[in-house]
């Protein structure tokens, strides 16, 4: 199989496109079940698109490009799963062809080959929600531009300014997406002073690129009058460690990515033995190892760790794996080894996929059906329990719990109950799902509402307009 991609012939990619339709087929047959971060992003286009404006109107801590992107395809596909999931999988493709040109490009291995293109979107399969089109899948395509400046100034040790300032503002852009990609900024600038003779003007210069769309943001806001709310509810808690984001657990991630991982060991191994490199790609290879170190640095301040988290893993991995595969004399060698990868990532990804393997659980990361009384209305809830919006559509602007509680809990402070009412006044939730009784504190100072809802368990309903 990897002889076929191992001669530098653009039509290749034609032949990986139909390799991955074949194999990611019956996800998109049986793949019905949702995750908790699509559904978060299917409430969040939809109030968008009702006229809620972010931050200011919507409380929720989503970076500010991947808001509009959310909004974006809310207003063009709704709630369609099946068109996000191929929309995710296009992205994913076109990321593994700009892999493997990038690699050609910067002659990064002893010969130009598409090898890079397919372990990049195999290491993809390792996981079914890998191609959730998420904040983290379209930002991760910045990081690729970002990735190829820094190979451009690594080659050419440019006097020039444009590709660093590049590697800079594509950061930002992508930290726009999920800020903490903002972490690769680092990581650039280790890289610069590492295997460049960068001067201070440079590292100035990248900075002030990543900087530049953030201010970009803040000058909108400004203008807008919300520049408060942007940094309460975007920057501070992204700036911040949340407890309990983690969507599936340590040894689910280490289980699905068992198989990746003993091919990594084997390659540093060999590629400590066998590898003779140029200097400049033995650069480029120790810049990609810090890549993938400060990838460790990125999962470890992600606010949801789930199996796509780790995407940001594969540039790195794809490069090492390659030489791993390149440094194998024998043919025989190299296709068992290939296969091996190749029927273990699928294997492993079908059988978590339907529940075969006990050590896998998906059971965060899903969203099962909880209330099945309640369906198609428009709904607050005062807890945790977002499934409940499956079947529903969010009133008010009360969508992030984490930033919402101090408001609840707080029913003495006038602002905080001035914030409700005006919330209940604008978008009166018709059922509000209250476990804690929460609410009772706002009732009690907002007679005009008092009357129109009853407690029912745990929940309160509305029973008059």
């Amino acid at each position: 199989m990897i002889r076929y991609f191992r001669i530098n012939d653009p039509y290749r990619l034609v032949g990986l496109l139909v390799l991955l339709r074949v194999i990611y087929l019956p996800m998109f047959i049986f793949a019905s079940r949702i995750t908790a971060p699509e559904l978060r992003d299917l409430v969040l286009g939809g109030q968008q698109n009702e006229g809620y404006r972010m931050y200011s109107g919507m409380i929720y801590s989503t970076a500010r490009l991947g808001a509009w992107a959310t909004e974006i395809l809310d207003s063009l596909v709704g709630r369609s799963m099946l068109i996000r999931h191929i929309l995710g999988f296009i992205i994913m493709f076109l990321q593994s062809a700009y892999i493997g040109l990038l690699y050609i490009s910067k002659r990064v291995f002893t010969e130009s080959t598409f090898i890079p293109s397919f372990l990049f979107a195999l290491l993809f399969f390792f996981s079914w929600d890998t191609i959730t089109l998420s904040n983290e899948l379209l930002g991760s395509g910045f990081l690729l531009l970002a990735l190829n400046n820094i190979f451009q100034e690594i080659e050419f040790r440019n006097e020039g300014d444009e590709s660093v300032f590049n590697v800079g503002l594509c950061i930002g852009l992508a930290s726009l997406f999920a800020f903490g990609f903002s972490v690769y900024l680092i990581c650039s600038i280790v890289i610069l002073a590492l295997f460049t003779r960068s001067d201070l003007r440079k590292y100035l210069l990248i900075i002030f690129g990543f900087l530049l769309p953030h201010l970009l943001v803040i000058s909108i806001a400004y203008v807008k009058g919300s520049t408060g709310d942007v940094w309460k509810y975007y920057y501070l808690p992204n700036l911040t460690f949340s407890e309990g984001g983690g969507l599936v657990s340590l040894k689910t991630l280490l289980t699905l990515a068992a198989i990746p991982l003993v091919y990594l060991v084997i390659s540093l191994v060999m590629l400590n033995r066998e590898a003779r490199f140029s200097k400049y790609q033995s650069q480029i290879l120790q810049a990609s190892l810090l890549w993938l170190l400060f990838s460790f640095v990125f999962v470890a301040v992600a606010r949801e760790l789930r199996p796509q988290t780790l995407i940001v893993f594969f540039p790195g991995l794809s490069l090492l794996l390659t030489h791993f595969f390149l440094l194998i004399r024998r043919k025989k060698f190299v296709e068992l080894n290939t296969w091996i990868l190749f029927i273990g990532i699928v294997t492993v990804s079908y059988l978590a996929r339907f529940d075969k393997i006990p050590a896998v659980d998906y059971s965060a990361l899903l969203v099962n059906d909880s209330d099945q009384t309640f369906r198609g209305k428009r709904i607050l809830v005062l807890g945790e329990d977002f499934r409940l919006y499956k079947e529903n559509q969010l009133a008010t602007p009360f969508l992030n719990w984490e930033l919402s509680k101090p408001i609840f809990e707080n029913p003495d402070y006038y602002d905080n109950v001035t914030r409700v009412y005006r919330a209940m006044k604008a978008d009166p939730p018709e059922v509000i799902f209250d476990s804690n009784n929460l609410m009772a504190g706002f009732l009690a100072r907002m007679p005009e509402f008092q009357n129109q809802y009853v407690r029912q368990g745990d929940r309160y309903i509305r029973v008059s307009n």
